[in-house]
């Protein structure tokens, strides 16, 4: 155990490192022009450079060499991070950067993936480790005859998850990590696949169904969600679905803006939203509670404050002058409720805490949200004021936590504390620190930015 603990502080150590030492090299223009200067600093020869680098850590991996191997593999896959931030702060992007540098990072793990598939016993399955290298094979391909060459988030989140899987699949065959199971390596290398298969989607539809493919997956996973809840009795799946819709309801309006949308894509944003962050809360609502009658009011109330709102926002839709919400809005809703109600499950086990106690708890909260649904209070947007502002390897961060969250709590469900806590605390922290002061000239340049998925 303690080598595990060595190398993953020293591969933090490395990225401190790194992340240090770009930043002093972009800190002033003088520097800027001392880096472009330097040939072995431009991102196409750190790419180039990264290419034969993979066969060389499969090869110290097959001659026992196994930490050195994990070191100089985690070394190089920092450097992807490099040549991107000296590319956009040094002005040294180019069209053959746009398919050099994703080649180089399969380049880097393909021999690593191969290699450790020949060594049993290998925790990834192996259909979805040929269905992954087949997309992200095509997926490189497509640069050559596509539009679309450079990178998109779902790649690079890719990439990320990819090198993360990787390094855990590697200590585990060092020693053997116990919580590290063979499921959450089965949920990961999904993960993967499944972004592979995105990064390519994205890179075929027409740009105005970037926002329809996001909207209808929310509504899929509001229906996945209610149906996990009712039929399953799966409260916790069912929440986590609805914490997945999340995710793609923050990015299919502000992907409208940018690229365009289809006809009545405000009307299917709407309706997603209202079966994610409404019908599925209170179906939740409702049977947490066996659809007693004061739970099945309370459910009601909730979902008719989250169609009322979604009613209101539709209606002001085109007069909003900022990039702000009138009222809680129903994804924060959705948290709060949901997360709440299985916190005080948690309060059972650890205080005397009544069963009645709860529901008076819960249907509260219920009320309170519903209420600040449909109060006038003005809300920060996440998506188009609070997001553009984070630097895009925060952004990717956030992703890729967001990702190993949703696995670890899919793979360990009778162990989803931390995961429950984490939303009602969010949830919460939004409620009190997410209110809209006046938007500055700075916010409204901010919201005006929109990223590509």
């Amino acid at each position: 155990m303690l080598t595990i603990l060595l190398l993953t502080a020293g591969i933090l150590l490395i990225f401190a490192f790194e992340r240090t030492a770009v930043h002093m090299l972009t800190s002033s223009d003088a520097r800027i022009r001392w880096v472009q200067k330097q040939r072995l600093l431009h991102p196409n020869a750190i790419s180039l450079i990264r290419i034969p680098m993979g066969v060389l850590t499969a090869g110290l991996w097959c001659m026992g060499l196994q930490e050195v191997a994990i070191i100089w593999f985690s070394f190089w896959m920092i450097t992807d991070i490099t040549d991107g931030t000296l590319a956009r702060k040094c002005d040294l992007a180019t069209e053959t950067g746009k398919w050099l540098d994703p080649l180089s990072d399969k380049c880097m793990y393909f021999p690593l993936l191969v290699s450790f598939s020949l060594t049993p016993p290998f925790p990834i399955p192996y259909i979805w480790l040929m269905v992954f290298l087949l997309l992200d094979t095509l997926g490189q391909a497509s640069r050559h005859f596509l539009r679309k060459k450079s990178a998109n988030y779902f790649g690079k989140v890719k990439t990320t998850l990819i090198t993360i899987l990787l390094a855990a699949v590697a200590l585990n065959f060092i020693h053997d990590v116990g919580f590290l199971s063979a499921e959450l390596f089965y949920l990961l290398t999904v993960s993967c696949t499944i972004l592979a298969f995105l990064s390519i989607y994205c890179k075929v539809i027409p740009d105005n169904w970037y926002a329809n493919t996001l909207t209808l997956a929310n509504f899929l996973c509001g229906l996945a969600a209610s149906y996990s809840i009712v039929f399953a009795d799966a409260a916790l799946l069912g929440f986590i679905l609805i914490f997945a819709g999340q995710f793609f309801d923050l990015f299919d309006g502000r992907l409208a803006r940018k690229f365009g949308s289809t006809r009545h894509a405000a009307a299917y944003d709407d309706i997603a939203d209202a079966t994610s962050f409404g019908l599925a809360i209170a179906l939740l609502v409702a049977h947490h509670f066996d659809y007693s009658p004061l739970a099945c009011t309370g459910a009601l109330l909730y979902f008719a404050s989250v169609v009322y709102r979604l009613i209101r926002f539709t209606r002001n839709r085109t007069s909003a002058s900022d990039s702000t919400f009138e009222g809680l809005p129903s994804p924060a809703g959705a948290l709060i409720v949901g997360a709440s109600l299985l916190v005080t499950d948690l309060l059972q086990n650890a205080t005397p805490f009544t069963e009645s106690h709860e529901l008076i708890l819960s249907m509260s909260i219920v009320l309170l949200t519903s209420v600040l649904h449909v109060c006038h209070i003005r809300y920060l947007h996440f998506g188009r004021d609070i997001w553009p502002a984070l630097p895009n390897f925060a952004k990717i961060f956030s992703f890729v936590l967001f990702l190993i969250l949703l696995n670890l709590t899919f793979a360990y469900q009778d162990h989803g504390t931390t995961f429950k806590l984490f939303c009602f605390f969010i949830g919460w922290l939004y409620v009190f620190l997410g209110r809209a002061r006046t938007p500055g000239p700075a916010q409204r340049q901010a919201s005006s930015n929109v990223d590509t998925p």
